[in-house]
């Protein structure tokens, strides 16, 4: 739904980004939501294209009662990639041309537990304390085609990060005698660092013909364990929400980031400050569990702009999508496998730069189960 969540609460789904959200849960239920990913793209500069293919685990993550004023969540999901092979020639004079290659690996992952609290009957207040974990890898080539009278210079860095991170949400909720419904939720990340040890080497070497590897020759610095630290930003978010009973619902979003402050051990990253918006929303014909299935179908949709923390050569890459989604009810369940779309575009071709038109799919479960009825009878 545009990735619209500051606002959104649902006693079948859980969301992370505003933890005050779990207070949505039934309280005799227990709630399972996984997800997987795949994503597809076209990568376009003026004279050429390159496709790209990435698939993950989106996320698992549970969500239980505990008592009648409090929620709990709990789950693990990753929160950043990196993969990249870049090649770039450039002709130097008096040398020829020079062969620079760009390689990265790793990423970030998260798991966390979060706890809601009401406060009275409209209000509800909520936490998360997440553990993000990670390696990065990253390395730097340089070599010399044309000449046997220049070294090759590598420069390999390995990064290992984790700490423990805060964020923080807030939601109301107001339902009118009609059966309509309305929700405002704001969330708010502080900056926060996180814990860097790294490793790092560089050399020079000579590439084998025969055996079309890399041979090392001297080591021209080394160090291994320098701690360092990456500064994360401060987010905020607002949204609201409205809607039917369990029949439809819409909900628009801001999300602002300091992106500015980003710095990756020790380095500032020169990002701007990111703004994204949001809008989505979702429908089925029938308001109760009975029916026709078609008719406890969930058709939902969503528009997403961000722009983006990157800038170059005076051109932001911004982002935009649009996605379209369906919920599929099991039988004889208030479970659903959900499936998503979305198709979006990054970036420009415009001042040498890279435009990425990609496709998003998404296949996921939600299911909830009553776990917490006293029985009657044995």
């Amino acid at each position: 739904m545009g990735g619209s969540s500051a606002a959104f609460s649902s006693p079948y789904f859980i969301n992370t980004l505003n933890p005050a959200s779990y207070m949505a849960f039934d309280s005799n239920s227990f709630v399972l939501d996984a997800a997987l990913q795949l994503r597809s793209g076209t990568l376009k500069m003026i004279n050429q294209t390159q496709k790209t293919n990435f698939g993950s685990i989106s996320n698992v993550l549970f969500g239980f009662p505990v008592t009648k004023w409090w929620r709990t969540s709990l789950g693990v999901f990753p929160v950043s990639s990196v993969g990249y092979n870049i090649q770039e020639v450039q002709q130097v004079e008096g040398i020829g041309n020079t062969l620079l290659n760009y390689q990265g690996s790793g990423g970030l992952n998260k798991a966390y537990i979060g706890n809601a609290f009401a406060l009275g009957k409209n209000f509800a207040i909520g936490a998360n304390v997440s553990y993000i974990f990670g390696t990065i890898d990253k390395t730097r080539t340089v070599t010399f085609p044309d000449s046997v009278y220049y070294t090759n210079t590598c420069m390999k860095s390995s990064a290992q990060l984790s700490k423990v991170n805060y964020d923080f949400g807030i939601m109301y909720h107001k339902i009118f005698k009609s059966g309509y419904f309305i929700q405002a939720g704001i969330t708010f990340t502080p900056s926060q660092t996180l814990d860097a040890n790294a490793d790092n080497i560089v050399y020079t070497f000579t590439r084998s013909i025969v055996n079309d590897r890399d041979i090392p020759n001297d080591t021209i610095s080394f160090s291994q364990g320098a701690s360092s630290s990456v500064k994360l930003p401060t987010s905020v978010g607002a949204g609201v929400m409205a809607g039917n009973g369990n029949r439809w619902l819409a909900m628009a979003d801001v999300n602002w980031a300091k992106w500015s402050e980003f710095s990756y051990l020790g380095v500032n990253g020169g990002l701007k400050n990111n703004l994204r918006i949001s809008v989505g929303g979702q429908f089925r014909q029938s308001p109760l569990d009975m029916g026709k299935y078609w008719q406890r179908v969930y058709f939902r949709t969503g528009l997403r702009y961000e722009e983006s923390y990157l800038d170059i050569r005076n051109s932001k890459l911004n982002d935009f999508g649009i996605s379209f989604g369906i919920g599929l009810p099991m039988k004889k369940s208030r479970s659903t496998i959900n499936l998503a779309f979305e198709a979006g575009t990054q970036g420009t071709t415009a001042n040498g730069l890279v435009r990425e038109n990609y496709f998003r799919f998404t296949l996921g479960t939600a299911l909830q189960e009553r776990w917490f009825i006293k029985r009657r009878f044995n």
